[in-house]
């Protein structure tokens, strides 16, 4: 018990000067892991401690999720908007320094599907426990099918 108490405290002091939501969703998924291994499965120290670290990384990786549906979202509404000429949108967060852009290099027919020429930017930094960041850059074309959805060719 005391163990776990531990590393419970250790989560939540993890980076204190720089507290971000990704270090508090660690924390949040870290307690439910733990409290659902403790008490509803009645757990050893070791099972537990799994579920602890489980749920931490569970609540980051929930998180981490947040910022790129920002990016998907607003990647469509570029798509959806664009002029039909080159256009570039950018988004960013203030809580976690993310960002994304995207570029419509060009929008045509294509046996009247509405087609995009696309550039995208992704810049997302995962903290504990998923270190790391993940940039890509994409490039492609996107057309739109009759009932609105678009898909990647």
């Amino acid at each position: 018990m005391k163990k776990i108490l531990l590393i419970l405290l250790l989560l939540s002091l993890t980076n204190c000067s720089t507290v971000t939501k990704s270090h508090m969703s660690s924390v949040v998924g870290a307690t439910a892991g733990y409290g659902t291994c403790h008490s509803m499965l009645n757990t050893g120290v070791g099972l537990t401690a799994a579920c602890t670290v489980v749920g931490a990384w569970l609540g980051a990786s929930a998180f981490f999720n947040d910022d790129m549906n920002i990016h998907k979202a607003v990647f469509v509404d570029t798509l959806n908007t664009s002029p039909g000429k080159r256009s570039h949108v950018s988004w960013g967060s203030q809580t976690t320094g993310n960002w994304g852009s995207i570029t419509i290099n060009r929008t045509y027919l294509v046996k009247g599907t509405k087609c995009s020429d696309y550039e995208s930017v992704i810049s997302i930094e995962r903290s504990w426990p998923m270190n790391g960041i993940t940039r890509e850059n994409e490039f492609g074309v996107a057309c739109q099918t009759p009932d609105g959805r678009w898909y990647i060719q």
